[in-house]
Parts: structure tokens; sequence; C-alpha cells
């Protein structure tokens, strides 16, 4: 998808602009849980382990 993006900006002549006006790129990591995006590794853990509690609780 990245490279898409890439792609897609240098066709636009977006990347040139980045360049002008000191724009950086940066890869983000995100991590899914249950349907919520989170990009504090420590927060969907934190997720994870409330949800694994309610379940254990319910049954």
């Amino acid at each position: 998808m990245l490279e898409e993006i890439t792609k897609t900006d240098t066709k636009k002549g977006l990347e040139g602009e980045m360049q002008i006006y000191g724009i950086k790129r940066v890869p983000v990591d995100y991590f899914h849980v249950n349907g919520f995006r989170y990009t504090d590794l420590k927060d969907a853990i934190t997720q994870a382990k409330r949800m694994s509690a309610s379940k254990k609780a319910s049954v």
C-alpha cells in the first residue's frame, strides 16, 4: 500500500512539494484489537487484557 501512495504522490507532483516544505513521510504501525486501532502497543495490550478478563468473568 505504501508503494501505491508513493506512486500516487509522485504522479500528482506532491513529492516535490514535500521536499520544498520539509515534509517527511514516516511509516506508522497500527495495532488492531476488536475493531479498534491503536498506535501505542501498550494501549492495545491493555485493551486486549480487559477484553480477556471480561470474557472470563462472563463464563
